[in-house]
């Protein structure tokens, strides 16, 4: 076994108990203030330099090396979600309708214990390792924030590798998905509003109806991924919510859709764009309505690079071995950590927080739990990057 995670291991009481202290007080993205204070005093008794963004919560904290190196930056995220956890899933959310249904909690224990192992290994350590405690990734805000608030400026030198990692429920404890290329997707918001002329549902010829119109668009639109696009190509184009009318006899004059796209590379993101404004614009005038279309972009493909993934999974099977790697394909869903990836080379882990032979409920829902013998190996697993990374 590693020496490292050894130590880790001797860690585990600590790390549940953070961990456990997030669960039950659990945030939503940029109300993190309890979760910050707790990072924060974490930090200190540890003696980091801590770097002040100017955002309320979040928090970021260097470690210098006794040697002089590069520089490798560590990320875990810190919100919740809205969403109600029954009071039989265990050590529990102790506030109403927020819950840690994503294992950001989880993250946050383990780069903790990741800065506590590499403290540690300080006078020996080549190089210089920052942690970054990101608010806010369930709205997809919370990396831009902090790079419009100075990350790198602020920094005193910006990072030559970034590392993070994720939950996954799907993925036995004790093992580490490494996926090569595109793990998470890039996504973008569309909203669409189709102008008609309302009136009585009697006499619809001198009315022009929108729902009818819009129903041809949400067909139109399914055919963008299953005749627009390579199959090759993972691509979700779809209407989450329509917003029109009321209950009488009338026509509405106005309707809004939204949506969104999410792909695993830029090149089909742009091109779904394109073909989604061609076909929204020329259905809307077909049924004589007119229409506005905005995306609203929200974060980038979520991209590992070969070299990084090479530096990754070595320092993963030195955790685990190479017989505890796993090699799934990549996800749908998006990570902002991506905007942080777009700055500096990156890789992000799936850390296996599955109970073994049991049903494991996935992200965002209410029966989310993490098996939390995995948190030293998290914590592990980002020290030892950061380790084979300065080399």
């Amino acid at each position: 076994m590693s020496t490292l995670l050894e130590r880790a291991r001797a860690l585990s009481p600590a790390l549940r108990a953070i961990k456990e202290d997030l669960h039950r007080h659990p945030e939503l993205s940029f109300q993190e203030h309890r979760t910050t204070e707790v990072i924060r005093q974490e930090l200190a008794k540890l003696g980091l330099e801590q770097v002040e963004l100017g955002l309320k919560t979040g928090a970021v904290a260097i470690l210098r090396g006794a040697q002089p190196g590069r520089t490798v930056a560590l990320r875990a995220d810190i919100d919740a979600i809205a969403q109600q956890e029954p009071a039989d899933n265990g050590i529990c959310s102790e506030t109403a309708g927020v819950m840690h249904a994503c294992g950001h909690d989880f993250h946050t224990a383990c780069l903790l214990g990741a800065a506590r192992l590499l403290s540690e290994a300080q006078p020996s350590l080549r190089g210089n390792v920052v942690f970054l405690f990101q608010p806010a990734e369930e709205i997809t805000q919370g990396a831009a924030a902090m790079v419009a608030h100075g990350l790198w400026e602020k920094l005193p030198v910006k990072p030559d590798f970034l590392f993070g990692q994720h939950t996954r429920p799907e993925i036995p404890c004790g093992k580490i998905g490494i996926v090569p290329g595109a793990i998470m997707a890039g996504k973008s918001h569309f909203e669409i509003t189709l102008h008609g002329v309302a009136g009585h549902s009697g006499a619809p010829q001198q009315c022009v109806d929108v729902i009818v119109a819009a129903a041809a668009i949400i067909n139109g639109i399914q055919a963008i991924v299953s005749r627009n696009t390579d199959p090759l190509d993972p691509l979700v184009c779809a209407v989450f919510s329509i917003h029109a009318g009321t209950p009488e006899n009338f026509v509405p004059e106005t309707l809004t859709m939204t949506g969104a796209i999410r792909a695993h590379s830029d090149d089909v993101l742009q091109k779904t764009e394109a073909r989604l404004e061609a076909l929204v614009r020329g259905l809307s005038e077909s049924y004589s309505c007119g229409c506005d279309l905005r995306f609203i972009p929200e974060v980038p493909v979520t991209w590992n690079g070969p070299a990084m993934t090479q530096l990754a999974r070595r320092a993963a099977a030195a955790m685990v071995g190479e017989k505890n790697l796993v090699f799934p394909r990549g996800n749908m869903g998006s990570e902002d950590f991506a905007v942080l990836g777009r700055h500096v080379p990156s890789f992000f882990y799936w850390i296996g927080t599955g109970f073994p032979e049991q049903d494991n409920p996935g992200w965002h829902n209410a029966q989310f739990r993490t098996d939390d013998d995995a948190l030293p190996l998290g914590a592990a697993l980002l020290a030892q990057s950061a380790l084979t990374a300065l080399g």
